[in-house]
């Protein structure tokens, strides 16, 4: 796979999955203090600890709902996170199911933005795998390319914050770190699974019920619009999986299931 230029990222969540409520959090403070993330009492504006408000900073710009600011002066909500998560916008809370499979569209399917989560669903060429061996494949990856390799320990805790998104905790998890596991909206999915007794994990592939044919329809015309095209054929969405399939969870583009209805 050829890749833009650009320099991957495999740090700065410092560990901490996706919370409901960050996004719109960090959306609301930086819309008064643009400088927030600079202040030294950014975490106190977002009543969170001071590692917590750089993860918050980490996941909006992954998820695009903030970014710096064109002259680098300070952040700003982008489109699509003034859409989703304004006070009028579509689903501030994250309450819908729509909404978490935008959110994991937009890490799953931008490397530049969260590299671990573009491989381990587009790249990924076996369904079962270790924290250990998607990290050996993401060093030998940026390798290839010339990127500056991450060292094992910080690429396998990318890696296990990916995880621990998607995945139900365990008994001790419930007991260690209830808040940390059980708020992020995109283990709703059910797109990845432990394997019993094993240190794997598993994807898990097939049709998605709760996934709308108008999420299908931005995904496409995302793609269409890097593609510097107007069109795409059906016949490219079927056998150039990455991102669409891929990030779905598809083996096969369904087209009588979710493509099908774009018709309409």
């Amino acid at each position: 796979m050829v890749f833009a230029a650009f320099t991957p990222t495999f740090s700065g969540h410092e560990t901490f999955v996706l919370r409901s409520n960050w996004l719109k959090k960090g959306y609301d403070v930086i819309k008064h203090y643009p400088d927030l993330f600079s202040r030294p009492d950014a975490y106190v504006k977002l009543g969170v600890g001071k590692n917590m408000a750089q993860s918050i900073r980490y996941w909006g710009r992954v998820c695009g709902m903030f970014d710096k600011k064109p002259d680098g002066t300070g952040y700003e909500p982008t489109p699509l996170g003034d859409w989703l998560l304004a006070d009028t916008g579509t689903d501030p809370f994250l309450a819908s199911p729509a909404s978490w499979w935008l959110l994991h569209w937009q890490l799953a399917a931008r490397p530049e933005a969260a590299m671990s989560w573009f491989y381990t669903f587009n790249m990924l060429r076996h369904g079962e795998f270790s924290l250990a061996q998607v990290g050996a494949s993401l060093k030998a990856l940026a390798t290839e390319h010339g990127w500056r390799v991450p060292s094992t320990a910080t690429i396998e805790r990318d890696v296990d914050c990916l995880v621990r998104c998607y995945t139900r905790p365990s008994t001790r998890q419930l007991e260690t770190a209830v808040e940390d596991a059980l708020l992020c909206p995109l283990m709703e999915l059910g797109l990845l699974q432990p394997v019993p007794s094993q240190r794997l994990y598993r994807l898990s592939n097939g049709l998605q019920p709760t996934l709308p044919d108008a999420l299908v329809a931005y995904a496409i015309h995302a793609m269409i619009k890097d593609s510097d095209s107007k069109t795409i054929s059906f016949r490219r969405l079927s056998y150039d999986q990455a991102r669409l399939g891929g990030s779905f969870g598809w083996t096969r583009i369904p087209y009588s299931n979710g493509c099908i209805g774009l018709k309409q």
